[in-house]
């Protein structure tokens, strides 16, 4: 059996955009439990991308095992800016991109 939920919401002045995608999966006596989250948010800017200023990225990742309870998870988020460049128009745009993944065996 397979579940999939999917969202794309905008914010009224469509400076954020959300993005989520949900995925459940039942097999072979494993539920797998999948979830995507993408933020973008992105603002204008009045003068030209600072040369010196260096975009802060960074990186999250986290493993988890319980034998006990049979439950593995996965979890991994990416944060950074970008400058992008349209019609002479330069904007900043930050964005957060998140995956987890949760592993669980079925009773039966």
């Amino acid at each position: 059996m397979r579940d999939l939920v999917f969202k794309n919401l905008t914010s009224r002045n469509k400076t954020r955009r959300i993005i989520l995608a949900k995925e459940t999966i039942d097999e072979e006596g494993i539920l797998t439990k999948i979830q995507k989250h993408l933020i973008y948010d992105i603002h204008e800017l009045k003068e030209a991308a600072p040369q010196n200023e260096s975009i802060k990225n960074e990186l999250y990742i986290t493993k988890e095992k319980n034998t006990k309870l049979k439950i593995e998870s996965f979890f991994i988020k990416m944060r950074s800016s970008a400058y992008v460049n349209s019609d002479n128009r330069i904007f900043m745009v930050n964005f957060l991109h998140s995956l987890r993944i949760d592993l669980s065996a079925v009773a039966v």
